[in-house]
């Protein structure tokens, strides 16, 4: 039995601070890369820094960053109490909602920041999730949103919004310029279209197939990568195969630099049923990508129509998909406009001077 004494005695002389970054995921993504950045980007001799979640293909990542990964057997309190009395955080960062949910079940004393990424179906009704959440907020210092749409479409959005803070997410763009300098070889356009995500329900995967089904009957020749992978990728190469596009589209799967395939495209295509924030349409625009998505989430803060479109209808992405890569000079313009909008998304260090800001003025109080 952990009593609350052994894994909350603090040091009062102690002044290093420790930050728990709870995820429930163990594989590489949105959330994740979130995660990987705040913790490269704070260069404090002061803050310690570990990462942890459920074993898996996260450990080779975070061990190539020098990243410090303690894995845990299951995401419940049981778990996450052992961690907190090994590692004696100062604060808990918990990631999205069942990290959250179970790091506030899991102790009374330490300070917990929610970190909300995305902004799934059941938020917006009345549902089991969206009472649990609500119910455990109070024990949530801050709740932090990678984009107003977040609050704005919880149920309960009204209830929590005092203790809400819009941040979005941290955008390196000197880091993935640099990446490209490297990487010059990669430049070569081999693909019209890019999908980058994981083959989910919420990426729409099987959309974007029937997008290229419309395309290819007026571009015979296309070429299009799908980078990523998920529970849907067995039923996507099943429809792949059903529409004949095997010469068409390739499916690379997970890919731990998956910047060399989207730098190789045209296009970047985001069909998605909601996004938090949409942090691959700010890396398409950084690489001069223009980018046709779907309008949810976070997507109408990053683009617009001068670097891309926001689609409502199959049509809408068919048609400017089609001109993109069929009209040079209008190409040319969006394809400029999305390194000048990418400009103006830049964030990293008021991110992180936010961030740390924010640490300790939890840890003082």
């Amino acid at each position: 039995m952990f009593t609350k004494k052994s894994c909350f005695n603090r040091n009062n002389k102690r002044e290093k601070r420790k930050i728990l970054f709870l995820l429930n995921t163990n594989f590489y993504s949105g959330a994740e890369n979130v995660v990987i950045q705040i913790i490269e980007n704070i260069k404090d001799i002061n803050i310690e820094m570990v990462y942890v979640s459920k074993e898996g293909p996260i450990r080779k990542y975070l061990e190539n960053k020098k990243i410090h990964f303690v894995p845990i057997k299951s995401m419940d309190p049981i778990e996450i109490r052992k961690v907190i009395c090994q590692e004696k955080p100062d604060i808990i960062h918990a990631n999205d909602f069942r990290a959250s949910v179970m790091a506030a079940l899991s102790c009374w004393k330490l300070p917990i920041i929610s970190h909300l990424h995305n902004n799934t179906p059941w938020m917006r009704k009345y549902h089991l999730y969206s009472f649990l959440y609500l119910l455990t907020s109070v024990r949530y210092k801050k709740i932090l949103i990678v984009s107003p749409a977040i609050l704005e479409e919880y149920v309960f959005g009204n209830w929590i919004k005092k203790k809400t803070i819009v941040i979005n997410n941290p955008i390196n763009l000197k880091s993935l310029q640099e990446y490209k300098q490297k990487h010059v070889f990669h430049n070569k356009k081999n693909y019209d279209i890019v999908f980058l995500g994981r083959l989910t329900w919420q990426k729409d995967p099987f959309r974007f197939i029937g997008l290229i089904v419309g395309l290819k009957k007026r571009i015979p020749l296309l070429k299009v990568v799908m980078v990523g992978d998920g529970e849907l990728r067995k039923e996507c190469e099943i429809k792949i195969k059903e529409f004949h596009l095997k010469e068409s589209i390739t499916i690379l799967g997970f890919q731990e630099n998956p910047y060399q395939y989207l730098c190789q495209g045209k296009v970047l295509c985001m069909p998605s049923k909601w996004e938090g924030f949409g942090l691959a349409a700010v890396e398409a625009l950084a690489f001069h990508i223009p980018v046709v998505a779907a309008k949810v989430g976070g997507l109408p803060f990053i683009v617009d129509n001068n670097c891309g479109k926001l689609c409502k209808t199959d049509k809408e992405f068919i048609d400017e998909i089609y001109q993109l890569l069929t009209d040079k000079d209008y190409y040319l313009k969006k394809q400029n406009n999305a390194g000048k909008r990418a400009l103006e998304l830049d964030n990293i260090e008021e991110y992180i001077c936010n961030l740390k800001q924010l640490y300790n003025q939890i840890i003082e109080k």
